[in-house]
């Protein structure tokens, strides 16, 4: 972290800040590194295939479309899984990699295929770069302090250290998010519309939960671009229309397909709701039948989203989820402490900072949202799936980082932020150990054997 004291407030985004550089800074190489350095540490503790799904769906998925050169068929004795569940630009975009190596066994070409996650996210991570650095308001600590919280996020690393389509989404939805709250936010044209539709449509062919984050953000674009009387402005129909078409056009052929031959425009197994069978949702609602898996998505989301509920030890979770809970108390008294500032009048939020912000926040509520829907109405698991939250993690990292620098911001030592920061690495390290020792049954058996 930089020694140097940002100052209390920044008005504005000054001028020579608008082409930061960030790879020209070493704070943010080190950052980087570490990151790299622990996803790939990740991808060899995990064994191969033990990571969420990746022995039965999404490598036998690369694996069949380098053979078949077809999509999937509903017919785990076949494909090896339920395959298809998920949209095939990730796989596609895996399967030349994988031609490379088909030759070798699947252990092998699922090792290769695990190399690529790591970087991937790296993209992701650059283009989180300045969405970050703008909503930070250009004050280079906060920047670093949220791009580290961002970057050395333990849940983030079962997605860097795997075979997973997650890798895609988040890529997918960091580069609309940078399109939209960065590169073309000052761009009326349909052109960009239609380009951002497009990437829109991308991203719901990387993973359907983008669907829901991608028109969050552009449709809260759209309407503070057009102010409040939007629906006056014939521009709002047309680009709003442009950007549908050009979604549609791009993955409607896939949801159209899947509505064709499963009834549903995204199939997923049934008999995991928590909700009785053959009772409505209003009928679920009416009958208070929904409060219970309610409030278990809401602790549960919360609990998984730093890291997998059953990545520590028994013997550390009232150590590591109360201070989870400190942190996360802490922030939210920053943020408070923010808001009444602002309404004093003593802190600004200029639309450079408000955009990035915004729409960050925006997206991860969606995700939010959907996550708690599908964990009360469609898959009770879900409510331990906290990595489904972090396609849009700078929505979550920055309000945590902001609160909790609002905390900080008078101090004139960095130390309150190293803290943070060390916690997530030892959160990590404990991870790492654990998946080792107890998840990993060939290391358990050596040490099963060596017991008197």
């Amino acid at each position: 972290m930089s020694a140097d004291h940002d100052s209390n407030e920044t008005p504005a985004i000054a001028p020579q800040c608008q082409q930061y550089r960030p790879l020209r800074d070493p704070a943010v190489w080190a950052i980087l590194l570490v990151y790299l350095a622990l996803a790939i540490t990740y991808s060899y503790v995990m064994l191969l295939g033990r990571a969420p799904d990746e022995i039965n769906r999404h490598y036998p998925y690369v694996r069949w479309l380098a053979r078949t050169w077809d999509l999937p068929v509903e017919d785990p004795e076949v494909t090896g899984g339920n395959l298809e569940l998920h949209p095939p630009l990730y796989y596609l975009l895996l399967t030349p990699v994988y031609l490379l190596v088909q030759h070798c066994d699947d252990m092998t070409a699922m090792r290769v295929l695990r190399w690529t996650s790591p970087f991937l996210l790296l993209a992701g991570l650059l283009l989180w770069m300045p969405i970050i650095y703008r909503a930070c308001g250009g004050q280079r600590r906060t920047f670093l302090f949220v791009l580290a919280l961002t970057a050395w996020w333990p849940n983030l690393f079962v997605d860097a250290g795997a075979v997973q389509n997650d890798v895609g989404a988040i890529l997918a939805s960091a580069l609309l998010l940078y399109l939209v709250a960065i590169r073309y936010w000052d761009d009326r044209s349909i052109r960009t519309a239609i380009f951002i539709g497009a990437v829109a449509g991308l991203a719901a062919l990387m993973k359907a939960s983008c669907i829901a984050t991608s028109f969050g953000i552009i449709a809260v674009a759209l309407l503070w671009q057009h102010g409040r009387r939007f629906y006056r402005d014939g521009d709002f129909w047309v680009r709003g229309l442009a950007t549908l078409a050009a979604f549609s056009g791009v993955c409607g052929w896939w949801y159209i397909r899947n509505y064709e031959l499963y009834g549903a425009f995204t199939p997923y197994p049934r008999g995991y709701s928590p909700i009785p069978e053959g009772v409505s949702h209003i009928e679920a609602i009416a009958w208070g039948l929904v409060w219970e898996p309610f409030f278990d998505a809401i602790n549960g989301l919360w609990a998984s989203v730093f890291a997998g509920m059953v990545w520590f030890p028994d013997s550390t979770h009232v150590v590591i989820y109360n201070l989870l809970r400190l942190v996360t108390l802490l922030a939210t008294i920053g943020l408070v402490m923010a808001l009444i500032r602002r309404r004093r009048g003593e802190l600004s939020l200029p639309r450079e900072r408000a955009v990035p912000l915004i729409l960050a926040c925006v997206g991860f509520g969606t995700i939010f949202l959907s996550a708690l829907w599908m964990s009360v109405f469609g898959h009770k698991g879900v409510y331990q799936g906290g990595r489904y939250l972090l396609l849009l993690l700078p929505g979550l990292t920055l309000p945590l980082g902001l609160g909790l620098h609002e905390l900080f911001r008078r101090l004139k030592s960095a130390i309150p932020y190293a803290l943070v920061l060390a916690f997530l690495l030892a959160l990590s390290a404990v991870a790492l150990y654990h998946i080792w020792t107890y998840w990993n049954p060939i290391v358990q058996q050596a040490i099963d054997k060596t017991q008197p």
